[in-house]
């Protein structure tokens, strides 16, 4: 499960890397009159977005200079932006040409702002406050005339006296399957848009390098096992999808080769399309052969070579006409692929459960992007996305493939072996695998490792006075007795015990807060059974207390040469400590702190209460505690949850200085809770404070 949650984090990584681009931009809020927008409250120190309705003039281009002043012509329609003229209904079609419009008030004069637009399909020319401030090829009225061009420009603009900014677009198709645009035009301050743009393209650079990176890995893995036939088809397929990454979205690709055509471009793409299809059914049938037969992979390639053929030769409009068509066959070919993991999953082939995961992320941002492409919805290409997922993915498998060949050829001598099965009495091997060691006699002086993890301290209350009225032998078999019933539970929770602290004891959970939380409560119950056994032979039952914390922990070695410990230094293990001091010190079962709660998938599932914001021993700053009494007997617990709401008031009445009212809410509290520690320690502080 821990290879299958490191997946589930990366592609939420990844996923947030994805939409980091675009975090930048905000919808502007429209004016009352159709394709005007009001900027003056919008912050324009980040770029906004202009997806609102624009005025369209259909099979008109219409002077800018007509909306200067006197009669403005009359639109046609009222259409939204960014969107294919296919979506626009009746009176619109797919191949023509026309003026979009949209007025920007609320501006200041003298600004200096920045107007970015792109991916008009096919040609566009835009003007601001009628001036030519881009050329998106050249857009006609007839297909003869026009000359179509991808692009990704920013240009300065400036409002005029009034404030006002007209934006007019004269566009055109005659090469695709639809006019208009999948992008959003970009405005706000000159160097807001610019920045926008940047950052765009800094992180198509990096996801194209990293899939790069990955494709010369498995095609270097080939080169050195022939037999590796699906390291072959999937490096193929990185270097294809890092080539598609340069060919949409800003257009880098025109950045590094200035002469490219539109018609050169176009066709890169699409043949990428088809490309990355035909590599993504040869990987998936050499890596399950058994369950992808190779009829399917033929029949996958056959059909992306026949259309790669069609779009080398035939105009680029009856290319894209095509294209839905071969989009189809590109979701069959995924389904198939995906019904064939499904087999594997089930006939437990090695690593197909990771294998599906990742192929479900690039399969499914590959039908998002068709989904782009056919105007359903509108943002940038994700392909790439599910592409480092799916690489993620396979990369785990690769590792875990390796593992086991390592571990499988790894031997040991009978003593050494027997050494370090006694050793990891004293020293856990949890503690040795951060260290990124395999035994003892790797381990040197220094070794260190940071690691997020949550620290748990228990203890066993009156434990001093338990001892004087014991011998030594006496304590030394409680301690062990208790320690052999408790102890259990830590690992049963994915964690490891640190150290031992006489009665009680430091324990470290990977996993984070849950599994502490679930950890401490199990302690609990197994001190009820204990307190059992012990009130059935005649001896008194005991009480622990727990603190609990979060954080990133420094794991690692000190002494010297001739004695050395394992040790946890850090912040987040002295806040747990004087945790556990709180819980002693206010009677509670449980003292966690907000980072705890913070990380637990759901805290309303356990019953706790507020105790306030304590201040604790080596923290400058109070820290916020929760009294957790999910573990007390079912009686208290009843009453903590009656009282819970009293309980909270009398704490926002205390720190308001309404003393009064906080003394009749803990009161109230102490009367169905008698002594309650917390209740009794705020009275106090009530008492010291004086009257009211």
């Amino acid at each position: 499960m821990s290879i299958k949650r490191a997946f589930y984090v990366a592609a939420a990584s990844l996923a947030a890397a994805f939409a980091w681009p675009a975090t930048s931009s905000a919808s502007p809020s429209s004016a009352a009159a159709p394709a005007v927008v009001d900027l003056s409250s919008a912050d324009l120190s980040e770029a906004v977005r202009l997806d609102t309705e624009w005025a369209i003039y259909w099979n008109r281009f219409v002077d800018p200079a007509a909306f200067g002043g006197g009669e403005a012509p009359l639109p046609d329609a009222f259409v939204p932006m960014p969107a294919l003229w296919t979506s626009y209904g009746p009176g619109f079609g797919s191949v023509g040409y026309a003026t979009l419009r949209l007025r920007l008030v609320g501006l200041e004069p003298g600004r200096r702002y920045g107007l970015k637009t792109s991916a008009f399909q096919s040609a566009a020319l835009v003007f601001a406050g009628g001036r030519l401030v881009q050329a998106h090829g050249r857009p006609a009225r007839q297909a003869a005339g026009e000359e179509p061009a991808w692009r990704s420009l920013v240009s300065p603009v400036e409002a005029d006296g009034s404030g006002r900014l007209e934006i007019v677009l004269h566009v055109s198709n005659f090469n695709d399957r639809s006019g208009g645009t999948h992008a959003s035009a970009l405005f706000g301050d000159l160097d807001a848009v610019a920045r926008e743009r940047e950052r765009t393209v800094a992180y198509e650079l990096f996801m194209c390098g990293a899939i790069l990176v990955m494709g010369a890995y498995y095609l270097g893995l080939f080169a050195f096992r022939r037999r590796e036939r699906a390291a072959l088809w999937f490096g193929l397929l990185c270097v294809t999808l890092a080539v598609r990454v340069l060919l949409y979205d800003e257009f880098y690709i025109v950045s590094i080769f200035p002469s490219i055509g539109y018609r050169t471009l176009f066709k890169l793409g699409y043949l990428s399309f088809t490309a990355a299809v035909a590599c993504v059914a040869a990987f998936v049938g050499a890596t399950f052969p058994g369950e992808f037969r190779r009829r399917a992979t033929v029949g996958a390639v056959a059909a992306s070579g026949a259309y790669a053929l069609f779009v080398a030769f035939a105009p680029t409009r009856l290319s894209s006409l095509a294209l839905p068509a071969y989009q189809a066959c590109a979701v069959a070919v995924g389904l198939a692929c995906v019904v064939a993991i499904a087999l594997a999953v089930a006939r437990k082939r090695p690593g197909a459960g990771l294998f599906g995961l990742g192929f479900m992320a690039i399969f499914g941002t590959t039908v998002y992007d068709i989904l782009v492409t056919a105007g359903v919805v509108h943002g940038a290409f994700a392909s790439q996305v599910g592409m480092l997922a799916f690489l993620f993915a396979l990369s785990l498998i690769l590792t875990r493939r390796y593992a086991d060949a390592f571990s499988a050829a790894e031997t040991l001598s009978d003593d050494l072996a027997r050494v370090n099965k006694s050793m990891e009495r004293f020293v856990p091997k949890q503690f040795l695998g951060f260290l990124k060691k395999r035994s003892l006699e790797e381990i040197e002086l220094g070794d260190s490792s940071s690691e997020e993890m949550a620290v748990l301290f228990v203890d066993v209350r009156s434990f001093s006075r338990m001892a004087e009225d014991s011998t030594p032998e006496a304590t030394f078999s409680f301690i062990n007795e208790y320690l052999e019933r408790v102890g259990p539970a830590v690992r049963d929770h994915g964690g490891f015990v640190d150290k031992y602290l006489g009665d009680g004891f430091m324990a470290l959970f990977p996993g984070g807060a849950e599994p502490a939380l679930r950890c401490a409560l199990d302690v609990q119950a197994r001190v009820a059974a204990y307190n059992a056994e012990r009130e059935a032979s005649g001896r008194k039952p005991i009480r622990v207390g727990a603190g609990m914390h979060a954080g990133r922990l420094m794991l690692g070695t000190i002494g010297e040469s001739q004695r050395m410990d394992g040790t946890v230094i850090a912040d987040a293990v002295n806040v747990a400590s004087r945790l556990e001091g709180v819980s002693k010190e206010y009677g509670l079962g449980i003292a966690a702190s907000e980072c705890v709660l913070k990380e637990l998938s759901d805290p309303t599932a356990f019953r706790m209460r507020f105790i306030g914001k304590v201040r604790v021993k080596g923290k400058a700053e109070p820290v916020s505690v929760f009294d957790i009494y999910e573990g007390d007997p079912e009686d208290l617990r009843s009453r903590k949850d009656l009282t819970r709401a009293a309980f909270e008031r009398g704490i926002d009445a205390f720190h308001e200085r309404r003393l009064g009212d906080a003394r009749a809410l803990f009161s109230q509290v102490l009367a169905t809770i008698p002594g309650d520690g917390a209740s009794l320690r705020y009275l106090n502080a009530i008492r010291e404070r004086g009257p009211a």
